[in-house]
């Protein structure tokens, strides 16, 4: 291969790193999703809690499983979707991909670990509302990986926004509003920066 052709290998992957690395990122349906499929969630436990609902706090599992099923259907259709459109191709995309992928492993084990806790070792109830502030915690980790690869000051002050949420919580692991603090922190720390690439990607 001449030194010419070589030149231009080279120049060409440059191009492509960097159309990557400049390229809006394409998962922010599944964030706008997820964002208002667990506030909604969240907000039903707060009214359930609260006694606002019909039914005994006993049978909120039932709705926490439907939100999972709901969520992982939701994600595969919008996954395809945004497939069809040529879209998590970039280096950024598919670090951000695994980022989340892997949050959603690690709080669904850690939720999973406190209902064993909870009906196995007999540990109160309450620690089910530790799931909430670790959450936060996963939700400014993945924000503040998405701030440095987007480059944006919305998802960085999402990320901090994360961080003091989860804080607040831990001082909140008693009280029932908890959960609406959370019904609402979601919305704040994940609608912003999905929306604000879901507009840079039109």
């Amino acid at each position: 291969m001449s030194t010419e052709k070589m030149q231009e290998d080279i120049n060409w992957i440059k191009q492509m790193a960097e159309e990557g690395r400049d390229a809006p990122l394409s998962g922010s349906s599944i964030g706008v999703w997820w964002a208002i499929l667990t506030s909604l969630m969240m907000l039903l436990h707060w009214a359930t809690l609260s006694g606002y609902m019909p039914f005994a706090i006993q049978y909120i599992g039932l709705g926490w499983l439907s939100y999972a099923v709901l969520g992982f259907i939701g994600t595969i259709v919008l996954g395809k979707k945004i497939q069809r459109k040529g879209g998590a191709r970039s280096i950024n995309d598919r670090v951000l991909s695994a980022t989340w992928a892997m949050f959603g492993a690690g709080i669904s084990t850690f939720s999973i670990g406190v209902v064993i806790a909870v009906f196995v070792t007999e540990i109160p109830y309450w620690l089910f509302n530790v799931i909430m502030p670790v959450s936060f915690i996963g939700y400014g980790i993945a924000n503040g990986i998405t701030a440095v690869l987007s480059k944006n000051k919305i998802s960085t002050l999402s990320a901090i926004a994360s961080f003091v949420l989860a804080l607040i919580m831990m001082t909140m692991l008693n009280n029932v509003n908890l959960y609406l603090i959370a019904a609402i922190g979601v919305l704040v720390v994940i609608l912003p920066p999905s929306l604000l690439s879901e507009k840079t990607r039109k």
